[in-house]
């Protein structure tokens, strides 16, 4: 049995296939099945020991248009800690929090 220790969720409106492509590229020797692309609606589920997190998303950020808005979570149960990264504008923030304490800055 793996032992999870990557866990990464999130979405992205008005994606475009590019943007996909990118981020299939990303992903596709750990799971392809990780992102989605429905319409212009982009998911990313993904749970495993390692994820390439910082590539990730400097490989979509280049195709994200001013319509793009979502959020990916990048949950490291080793670290106990959640960094979130905004998407809106074609700009990404983030936003690193324990694990015990993400609801005072995860947005919510």
């Amino acid at each position: 049995m793996e032992h999870i220790l990557i866990k990464i969720y999130g979405s992205i409106s008005n994606a475009s296939p590019e943007l996909y492509a990118a981020a299939l590229e990303m992903v596709q020797e750990q799971n392809e099945d990780a992102v989605e692309l429905d319409g212009t609606f982009f998911t990313i589920s993904f749970e495993g020991i390692y994820f390439m997190m910082n590539e990730f998303i400097a490989a979509i950020k280049p195709h994200l248009t001013n319509d793009c808005t979502g959020r990916i979570d990048y949950i490291d149960v080793d670290e106990w800690s959640l960094t979130r990264f905004w998407i809106e504008g074609g700009l990404i923030t983030q936003n690193t929090a324990d694990l015990n304490h993400v609801m005072d800055h995860s947005g919510h």
